[in-house]
């Protein structure tokens, strides 16, 4: 691991969350977490939402940016 695939952040930024053991104690998959952007996944996940290039554009940020969208809040009837 060395980019986040969300905000390209450098490796210092990403911290491990969890790795995933089998039954026989060997690491399937791992956790990150991305601390410029609050981004986290498993490294087991596809190419489409774990490789920058392949994510789409409209999901990549800029943590140095504000995010584009706002979420309006729910809405209760």
């Amino acid at each position: 691991m060395s980019l986040c695939p969300r905000c390209q952040a450098a490796e210092e930024k990403i911290r491990v969350e969890h790795k995933g053991l089998n039954a026989q104690g060997e690491l399937v998959w791992t956790i990150f977490h991305c601390s410029a952007c609050e981004f986290t996944w498993r490294d087991s996940e596809p190419a489409t939402s774990i490789d920058y290039e392949e994510r789409e554009a409209f999901f990549r940020v800029d943590p140095e940016k504000p995010y584009p969208i706002i979420m309006p809040p729910a809405q209760y009837k």
